[in-house]
This record gives C-alpha cells, sequence and structure tokens, in this order.
C-alpha cells in the first residue's frame, strides 16, 4: 500500500491534490483495519489500491501535461508583451518633455510597474523550473495580467515620430 501512494506521491500532490487524498485516505482506512485485526476489510480495502494509484497517475501525469501546454503558451507570448511595454516606457524616459497622456508620476508608476512584472516573471520561469508547474502557471496569469493592464495604460500615449 505504501508503496503503490508513494510511487504517485510527487506528481499526484501538485497535480491532482484531490484524487491524492482519496487514495491516501482510503490506504489509511486499510492500514486502520489492518491494525484493529479486521483483515478481511483490510485486504476488501486494499485490494482495489494499486489500480487507484495508476488511475491516479494517469491522472496527475494528463493534468502535468496540460498546465505544461498552457505555460508553453504564455512563456511563447509574455516576453514579447513585456518587450514592448519595455521599449514604449525607455522611449518616454529618454523624452525631454513627456507627451500629452502623462506625466513623470505616471511614468515613475510604469516603471515601477514594469520592474514588478519582471520580477513576478522571473519566479514564475523559476518555479517552472524547479517542477512547480500549478504555482508558476498562476504567477505567469498574474504577471499576464499585469502587462495587458499596463499596456492598455500606456496605448492612448502617443510617441512623437522620429525625423
Amino acid at each position: 500500500l505504501d508503496e503503490a501512494v508513494a510511487k504517485v506521491a510527487p506528481l499526484a500532490e501538485k497535480f491532482v491534490p484531490d484524487q491524492f487524498k482519496t487514495l491516501t485516505d482510503a490506504a489509511a482506512a486499510a492500514k486502520a483495519s489492518f491494525d484493529k485485526g479486521d483483515y478481511a476489510a483490510a485486504l476488501a480495502a486494499a485490494k482495489d489500491l494499486p489500480a487507484k494509484a495508476d488511475e491516479i497517475l494517469a491522472a496527475a501525469t494528463a493534468k502535468k501535461d496540460e498546465l505544461t501546454g498552457v505555460w508553453n503558451g504564455l512563456a511563447e507570448a509574455l516576453p514579447a508583451q513585456v518587450t514592448g511595454v519595455t521599449e514604449k516606457i525607455t522611449a518616454l524616459a529618454a523624452m525631454k518633455r513627456l507627451p500629452k497622456g502623462i506625466d513623470a508620476a505616471g511614468l515613475e508608476t510604469a516603471k515601477t510597474e514594469l520592474a514588478n512584472i519582471t520580477s513576478a516573471w522571473t519566479k514564475a520561469t523559476e518555479a517552472f523550473g524547479t517542477g512547480e508547474v500549478p504555482s508558476a502557471l498562476e504567477a505567469a496569469n498574474g504577471v499576464k495580467a499585469k502587462v495587458e493592464a499596463l499596456a492598455a495604460t500606456l496605448e492612448p500615449i502617443v510617441l512623437p515620430v522620429k525625423k
């Protein structure tokens, strides 16, 4: 029993925690029956656990693959969005006089938000690199929302055409 649970634990705890809890509860119930000397109940409770563990492992693997696909889409799109926002903020910061729609305080706010976005993206990427796919994806979605909000704030600001 312990072997079946241990085999699926690393993936199942991260990707299908509810199903994993059901498995560990069933294993605990079988062990409790065994410890009480109710071997028939223990055997009945334990007989399906290896197959259930395999099902949970398959579900966890599928969920990991699904989330990794979503991550890959974000990892492809977000850097370009961040680059676009960075370029606009850099161009604004280089100007002697800011265009209509933004003042010095607004520019500083945008710079701060961009730094926060960059930091959050770095942390999300590090989390993904260590296999923490669900938390990386949660962080990446937060980055996406912040980048889109910052881009929307900067969009109406027209940069002068270079001569």
